[in-house]
């Protein structure tokens, strides 16, 4: 289970907030923990995301959940007056490997990461000098929709204004992530491993 004092002394930590501190100047952290442990890692999230608030720390991190942004984003977007979220359960019981083909289409068209892209942006307004954390779960549930190296490489542009915290259900081993420890991601050997750093 994650120590959540070490990870907020490490957040709270001034010079960690900057976002060029980094490996390869690629401000983008992973997080690894077993599967079975996904509820308990969310309360925890949202227990730092409280506690980094308070009027020592100031800090607002956005956490997102990925998976529910993606049923929100597929829900706004309508045809024909009916939500794309509608017709895509609607097709999954006539062809399960159409509705798939679709959501697909719709992750790699870019119409999601637009979509979440203006959403962070509104959110780390230059304004606000305290939001400089961006803390990601739900890796596992919007699997296999979405990978998390797909996810970092489209956001790639966004994280050199802040600091991605990813938590991922899986394993880091010689340098490859595993996603519930069977499946291994691609290209996030760039990302810095929060386990090691918290000396884990």
């Amino acid at each position: 289970m994650i120590n959540i004092d070490k990870l907020y002394d490490l957040m709270a930590d001034k010079g960690f907030q900057e976002p060029d501190t980094g490996n390869l100047f690629f401000p983008a952290y992973i997080y690894t923990y077993q599967p079975e442990q996904e509820y308990e890692i969310r309360e925890q999230l949202l227990l730092l995301s409280q506690k980094l608030k308070r009027p020592n720390n100031f800090l607002d991190c956005m956490v997102i959940n990925i998976y529910h942004e993606f049923i929100d984003y597929l829900k706004n977007k309508a045809f024909t007056g009916t939500s794309l979220f509608e017709l895509i359960t609607e097709k999954e019981k006539e062809d399960a490997e159409e509705a798939f083909a679709w959501i697909r289409d719709e992750i790699s068209d870019g119409d999601f990461f637009n979509y979440l892209e203006n959403k962070i942006n509104d959110y780390f307004n230059p304004a606000e000098e305290k939001r400089v954390y961006l803390i990601i779960y739900g890796v596992g549930s919007i699997f296999p929709y979405l990978r998390a190296s797909e996810f970092l490489k489209k956001t790639e542009r966004l994280i050199k204004q802040f600091k991605i915290l990813l938590f991922y259900p899986g394993t880091y081993n010689h340098a490859k992530y595993s996603l519930f420890g069977l499946l291994d991601d691609d290209h996030m050997y760039r990302a810095n491993n929060l386990n090691i750093l918290l000396g884990e």
